[in-house]
Formats: structure tokens, C-alpha cells, sequence
């Protein structure tokens, strides 16, 4: 079967699952247009672009436009269906958080805010969001984005001139960057009567969540703890820690994360090599691990067991030198191979950002409200599981291809 045959075939099934909630077949049938012209469009994906890609005229431009920008339809239960069909397609292991900034000029399209990107060192106008991402340590290639969050500031949701133009709905709060990746994460995940959450593929059993928590782990760990959700976090070495079961009193006073996975007596500390995880990264190198007390206290009693008791892990090309990378987890009696492979995931998901969801134009949209956006990025979601899924292989763009090269997904373009 050709490429083209391929990509036809799996277009075909998916949009019978994907747009089983849009009553009308004319919205079916615009749906499918639409994703059509995200997948065989090149360059900027416009309404215009793809309407003209697909060989149709002024007309057809606008109703690609009416369908993402003015209909009714909700984003919600099409992503839910995207992530159920995944999860039978290509089984994520984990679940991965990962930022997207889409620089703007001008500060009329929702969201746009000034915001410092660490990645590239600079503040960038931009929109800021987060995306939920499948993943399995065993097929790296077949990340895959099901979810997305939209982060709004302060001065745009106080905003109400801005907040009628661009469609913004009642009741949304000011979000952190880390507020914001978790509400996309819990947006997608179900609730259950004692506050735990269900797997956001509608399975019964929470898989692991991984994300960069960074200057806000504090936060990102309270938040995930309370909701009972199997998380490995990148954190700050400079997070005060406690080593559990040092000899000091009380545990031995609490010191930077970072100097912990090097200074651990032997008896406190496991050391081994990742495994095949870590050899397909090509970057982890060995994964040293020590169990910590961590004060998180002050952020809210959360009334579990070792509520503040986590493994506190360093990966780096050298298990005697200080690690390039700290994180945290709940995953106490996680081996090395199991915890290195999700770690790999943050790699893993920015490479197939790259190979395939910016190129079937996720920072594409054109238009400027809240729904629109939400409607956009979710049929690209589905335009990058339609490409994976028939087994095309998009090129990596290399440095000069990639505005911003070496930042997070979606940091410059």
C-alpha cells in the first residue's frame, strides 16, 4: 500500500471515531476537509492555503474557517475519542507535558501575552500552552498529542473588551505555566467520588505522568500528590531536600537536590545502568537514585502515607560527576531501566513535535478566539496521529530549518 493509500485508509477510520459527536454530516464532511488540509498543505496552514491546497475557492475557505471559528461543536469528547483510539493504536506507557509558545505579533489574538522563555533566553510576545502528550518508552517515534490547554494571564481575563472579542468563556482562572500543563492534564482525565483521577484514555489505572516542574516542582508535586497520580517531575537542583535514613538527626539537614545523588552514603543510594531506555536516548547515561523527605508541608497537608517521602533521581554521562538533570518521583519501587525510560520521554516528545506536529501546522492558526484555537489544535492532534499511524516518516528539520533551535516545543516559528 502506498503512503497515499495509507494515509487514506487511516483518515477514513479515524474520522468515523473522531467526529462520532458532530451531529450534522456537513460538519462531518467539513472536518474531514479540514484535516485533509492540515496533512497535504505546504507551508503555513491558513484557511486560505489549505482551501486552495485542496483545489476549492473562496467558499470552501470559509467554511474551514466557519467550522474551527464559529461553530458550536465541542473540542472536549473529540480529543477524548482521539485519545481512546490511540490508546488501542499505539498504547502510551506514560503521559508526557510539554510547553508550546507560538510567538505573535500584535496582542490581539487570544492568549498573547510577554512571557520570558528560559529555553531561549529571551522574552518572546507570544501564546503560551501546554500539551498532553502519549508515550511509550518502547516506540519513542510514536509520541503522540492528544490534549491542550491555552494558558490566559491576569490582564486578559480582567480584560472584558478582550475576553468578548476573542470568545473567552466565564469562569477561567490566571494560570502558572505549571498550573496550566496540569489542567490539561486533569481537563482530560475523569474524576472519581475520592478525588483520584482515571487514565485521560478513559482505562481504568492512572499510567505515569512526566513533565518539567522546574522552579514550580513545589507546586506541580502538591498538585499531582493530592490527586493520587504517578508522576516523574524534572526539578531545580537548588530544591531543599532531606536524604531519608541519613545518620544526622531527623534525617540530616536539608540541602540542594543536586549535591544529594552525589554525596548519599552507598547504603542510601542505588546507582545502576538504564538499560536499553537510556542506550535509545544516546544522553541519560547511568541513573543515580536516593529516597528524600521533602518540604512540601507549607503547600498544604495532603494526609497520606510518606506523604513527603519521594526518589530523588540524577542522570548525567557520569554517575561520579554532578547530574546533568535532577527529578522526582513517587515511583518508589520503580527499577532504573523503568524510571530512565520515562525520563526519555521529554526527548521523545520533543522530537516528534518537531518531525510532524509543527509541520501539519499546530502554530498555524489564523484566527483569534479561544474557541477557534482549541478547535484548531485539536484536529492537528489528529492530523499528526493520522500521519504516524500511516507509517509515513516526515524528515527531522535540521538547525536551519528550526527557528530557535534547542527550546522546548513550539519555541519560536
Amino acid at each position: 500500500m502506498t503512503g497515499t493509500a495509507a494515509r487514506h485508509e487511516v483518515l477514513a477510520d479515524l474520522c468515523d471515531h473522531l467526529f462520532a459527536s458532530l451531529p450534522r454530516s456537513d460538519q462531518r464532511r467539513t472536518g474531514r476537509d479540514y484535516l485533509r488540509g492540515l496533512l497535504t498543505t505546504k507551508g503555513r496552514k491558513s484557511f486560505r492555503n489549505m482551501a486552495v491546497g485542496l483545489g476549492g475557492d473562496a467558499t470552501l475557505e470559509q467554511r474551514l474557517h466557519h467550522f474551527v471559528s464559529c461553530s458550536t461543536w465541542e473540542w472536549m469528547p473529540m480529543r477524548r475519542a482521539l485519545a481512546a483510539y490511540m490508546a488501542a493504536a499505539a498504547p502510551p506507557a506514560a503521559w508526557v507535558l510539554r510547553p508550546m509558545v507560538v510567538p505573535k505579533e500584535g496582542d490581539s489574538t487570544v492568549g498573547v501575552h510577554r512571557r520570558y522563555v528560559p529555553a531561549l533566553g529571551q522574552f518572546l510576545n507570544a501564546q503560551f500552552a501546554a500539551g498532553l502528550w502519549g508515550a511509550s518508552p518502547a516506540e519513542p517515534e510514536r509520541a503522540h498529542p492528544v490534549g491542550w490547554r491555552l494558558l490566559l494571564t491576569r490582564d486578559w481575563l480582567d480584560d472584558e473588551a478582550a475576553r468578548a472579542r476573542t470568545a473567552v468563556p466565564d469562569g477561567l482562572l490566571p494560570e502558572s505555566p505549571v498550573d496550566c500543563a496540569i489542567e490539561a492534564y486533569l481537563a482530560m482525565a475523569g474524576a472519581g467520588a475520592d478525588g483520584t483521577v482515571t487514565d485521560p484514555a478513559g482505562r481504568p489505572g492512572a499510567r505515569p505522568l512526566v513533565m518539567a516542574g522546574d522552579a514550580e516542582v513545589v507546586r506541580a508535586v502538591h498538585r499531582l500528590r493530592a490527586a493520587r497520580v504517578p508522576f516523574v517531575v524534572r526539578a531545580d537542583a537548588a530544591l531543599p531536600l532531606t536524604v531519608v535514613g541519613a545518620r544526622e538527626a531527623d534525617g540530616g539537614p536539608a540541602r540542594p537536590a543536586g549535591p544529594h545523588v552525589l554525596t548519599a552514603s552507598e547504603s542510601l543510594r542505588r546507582c545502576a545502568d538504564p538499560g536499553a531506555a537510556g542506550h535509545r536516548t544516546g544522553r541519560l547515561g547511568p541513573l543515580a537514585a536516593v529516597r528524600v523527605r521533602s518540604p512540601f508541608a507549607h503547600a498544604g497537608a495532603d494526609h497520606l502515607p510518606d506523604a513527603h517521602d519521594l526518589l530523588l533521581l540524577g542522570t548525567g554521562a557520569d554517575p561520579h560527576r554532578r547530574p546533568e538533570e535532577v527529578w522526582l518521583t513517587n515511583l518508589l519501587d520503580a527499577d532504573a531501566a523503568e524510571l530512565t525510560g520515562l525520563i526519555s520521554l521529554l526527548g521523545a516528545v520533543d522530537d516528534s513535535f518537531a518531525r510532524i506536529t509543527d509541520r501539519v501546522g499546530v502554530r498555524d492558526f489564523t484566527g483569534r478566539t479561544y474557541p477557534g484555537w482549541n478547535r484548531h489544535v485539536t484536529l492537528a492532534s489528529a492530523a499528526h496521529c493520522v500521519t504516524l499511524l500511516a507509517g509515513e516518516r516526515p524528515a527531522r528539520p535540521g538547525a536551519a530549518d528550526r527557528p530557535g533551535n534547542g527550546g522546548p516545543p513550539g519555541t519560536a516559528g
